[in-house]
C-alpha cells in the first residue's frame, strides 16, 4: 500500500507501523505520568454534581460548567460504586471510538485498521479525554455522524443532545459550518438542544439553570491563578486579537473552499479562539482526518508525528497548521473527498459545484482511499 503524489510516494504500512508506536510510547508514558492528578477527574465530578442535584446545592461543584440537565442524567450512574460508573463511561467511549474506526477503515486491511486504531486511541487529546472521563470522544461522534452522512435532521440530534449538556465555545464555527454545508442536520441540533432543554428544565428546576447561567457568566475557572489555557486568550493581549482575527479570516476563506476545509477550519478556529481550550479538545480534529489524509497525506503525518510534541508545548502554532493546511492546499487536492465527490461535480439543486446542499450529501470518510492512491 502506497500513497502516491505526482512527486513523491509513501509508503503507508511502514507509515503507519512508525506512527502507531511513536504514539503508542509517547501516550502511555503521558498518561502514567499525569494519572495520579487527572484520573476520572471529570467524570468523578459530573458525579458530584449529579449528588448535587439531588441535594438542592446545583452549582457547588467547583469548576463544572455543564448544564444541569447533564447532572440529572449522571443521577443513575449514582447507584453504581464510582469506580464501576468511570469504567462503564470509559468503555462506552472506547466502543464509540472502536465503532468509528471500524467505518472510517472498512475497506483497509486488517493489520491498517489495526494500526489506525492504535494511533487514533493513542492521540494526545483523546487519551488525555478518557483519562479524564470527559466528552469529547461523544462531542467527535456526534460531529461525525452529521460529516460523514448525508444531511437529515435525524443527524443532528446527537448533536443537539451535546449542546444541551455541553454547549462547548469550540462548536460555535462548527455550526457556522453546518449553516452553509448541513441545514437539516442544524435544525435538528437546534430542535433537539430546544426541546433537551425544557426536559432539563422540568427536571432539574428553573433555579437550578438560573444558577448555571450566572456561572457561565463567569467561570471561576478562568479567574484562577493557575489557570491553564491553551486557546489564543493566554497569548499577550494583541498577539490573541491579532491572531484571532487571523483565524476568523482563514476560515471565511476554508468556508468558501469547499466541505471539508471548511470543517477543518471551523473545529481549528473554534480551539483557537474559543475563551479556553484544553488539549482533549483538539480530539475533534479526527473528524476530518480522512479527508485532510487524501488531500494531503504528507501534511498529514508530518502533523501527526509531531502532534504529541506540538500539541504541549505549541498548541496553538499546531493548530495554526491545521488551519493553514486547510486554507493552503490546493482546492483540486480536495476534489476527490471520502465519498469520491468533486466540488466541480454539477449539482441537481444549483446546477454548480461545491454547492452546500449537496456537498454533504455524499460526504462520508473512508481512509481506504489512502490504500487506492496508487
Amino acid at each position: 500500500m502506497t500513497l502516491q503524489h505526482p512527486r513523491w510516494t509513501i509508503a503507508a504500512r511502514p507509515a503507519l507501523v512508525g506512527l502507531a508506536v511513536v504514539s503508542a510510547i509517547v501516550g502511555a508514558f503521558a498518561m502514567v505520568r499525569a494519572a495520579p492528578n487527572v484520573w476520572a477527574v471529570d467524570a468523578e465530578r459530573n458525579l458530584e454534581a449529579a449528588r448535587a442535584l439531588l441535594n438542592g446545592s446545583f452549582g457547588t461543584v467547583v469548576d463544572y460548567l455543564y448544564s444541569p440537565l447533564a447532572a440529572a442524567l449522571a443521577v443513575p450512574a449514582l447507584a453504581v460504586p464510582t469506580d464501576g460508573a468511570v469504567v462503564a463511561w470509559l468503555t462506552f467511549e472506547l466502543v464509540v471510538l472502536m465503532v468509528g474506526t471500524a467505518v472510517a477503515t472498512r475497506d483497509m486491511e486488517v493489520p491498517d485498521r489495526l494500526l489506525v486504531g492504535i494511533v487514533v486511541i493513542c492521540f494526545l487529546p483523546i487519551l488525555y479525554d478518557l483519562e479524564l472521563g470527559n466528552l469529547t470522544v461523544v462531542v467527535a461522534a456526534s460531529v461525525a455522524l452529521i460529516a460523514w452522512t448525508p444531511d437529515r435532521v435525524a443527524s443532528g440530534i446527537p448533536l443537539g443532545l451535546v449542546l444541551a449538556t455541553a454547549p462547548k465555545p469550540q462548536l460555535i464555527p462548527v455550526l457556522i459550518w453546518l449553516a452553509v454545508f448541513h441545514r437539516r442536520a442544524l435544525a435538528g441540533a437546534i430542535g433537539t438542544a430546544a426541546l433537551a432543554t425544557l426536559a432539563g428544565v422540568a427536571l432539574a428546576g428553573p433555579a437550578a439553570y438560573a444558577t448555571w447561567v450566572e456561572i457561565l457568566r463567569a467561570p471561576r475557572y478562568l479567574g484562577g491563578e493557575r489557570v491553564i489555557n491553551l486557546a489564543l486568550w493566554f497569548l499577550p493581549l494583541p498577539l490573541a486579537l491579532g491572531g484571532s482575527v487571523a483565524a476568523a479570516g482563514a476560515f471565511v476563506v476554508a468556508l468558501r473552499r469547499g466541505y471539508w476545509p471548511g470543517l477543518i477550519a471551523a473545529i481549528c478556529v473554534g480551539l483557537l479562539i474559543a475563551p479556553y481550550t484544553l488539549i482533549y479538545a483538539a480530539g475533534v480534529l479526527l473528524v476530518g482526518v480522512p479527508a485532510a489524509a487524501r488531500a494531503a497525506p504528507r501534511a498529514v503525518l508530518g502533523l501527526a508525528v509531531t502532534a504529541p510534541i506540538a500539541l504541549v508545548l505549541a498548541f496553538p502554532v499546531w493548530v495554526g497548521a491545521v488551519l493553514a493546511l486547510a486554507v493552503l492546499v490546493p482546492a483540486d487536492r480536495w476534489s476527490a473527498s471520502p465519498m469520491r465527490r468533486r466540488p466541480s461535480a454539477p449539482d441537481p439543486e444549483t446546477g454548480g459545484g461545491g454547492a452546500p446542499a449537496s456537498a454533504a450529501a455524499a460526504a462520508a470518510p473512508e481512509l481506504d482511499d489512502l490504500a487506492e492512491l496508487s
